[in-house]
């Protein structure tokens, strides 16, 4: 991966956790968009070095195993970055723009509804949650 420029590394460097899974999401999207375009243009180096690219963001999308986290949502959410990290396997291999397509869609869809969750946290999260409670904020 090339390296970010400095007002990206210093956006990176300062975001709350969920902020970097907004910008990994943004950057997965921009991954997503090269592949398709390298897989419609059949071009072989391309679709391997944007395969990885991808695959490295959606590994990053997987949450580990956490007590804040409620569980039905933690598996719902490695759930989906299992399937697309297989999703982008078969784009590749099988140079498919319609599953590459697919996966763009679920990423913008995934975005969309990880900046709805984002807009429900108070802007003050506080510091103890009442059991059971999730802490999207980190």
């Amino acid at each position: 991966m090339s390296t970010p420029d400095p007002y990206t590394r210093t956006e990176i460097l300062t975001a709350a956790p969920h902020q970097l899974r907004s910008l990994v999401l943004k950057h997965a999207i921009q991954e997503a968009k090269r592949l398709k375009q390298a897989v419609e243009n059949g071009a072989g180096e391309q679709i391997l070095s944007c395969g990885a690219r991808l695959r490295a963001l959606v590994l990053e999308l997987i949450p580990e195993k956490s007590t804040n986290i409620e569980p039905s949502l933690l598996a719902r959410l490695r759930s989906i970055g299992v399937f697309l990290y297989r999703r982008i396997g078969v784009a590749c291999s099988q140079r498919d723009s319609i599953v590459a397509d697919e996966i763009m869609k679920l990423l913008v869809f995934e975005q969309e509804t990880w900046e709805q969750a984002v807009a429900r946290l108070p802007m003050d999260p506080p510091g103890d949650l009442p059991p059971g409670c999730t802490n999207l904020a980190g």
